[in-house]
């Protein structure tokens, strides 16, 4: 199993989705700095917003409930969960 496969698997659903949306997010940003006028990019914002945006704020809003105990939980599991299984 490649690393990047392994490592959606540790994220729960939210943090997958977090993690979805912010990097679409930030290509499209990231191309609207060059092409500001492109209708294509326009196009995949209108997208993004109407069926991406609410699910992904819904669970940004999860991530933020998060105590900071369970947020370096989720760290610890993900960080343990990523060390080569030779390395223990």
């Amino acid at each position: 199993m490649s690393p990047a496969v392994a490592g959606r698997q540790l994220l729960d659903a939210d943090e997958a989705r977090v993690a979805r949306a912010s990097r679409e997010l930030t290509k499209i940003a990231a191309s609207m700095v060059s092409r500001p006028m492109d209708r294509d990019l326009h196009e995949q914002m209108r997208f993004f917003l109407a069926s991406q945006s609410e699910p992904a704020l819904a669970s940004w809003d999860v991530l933020l409930s998060r105590t900071p105990q369970e947020l370096k939980e989720r760290i610890s599991t993900v960080l343990t969960a990523q060390v080569p299984r030779g390395a223990l």
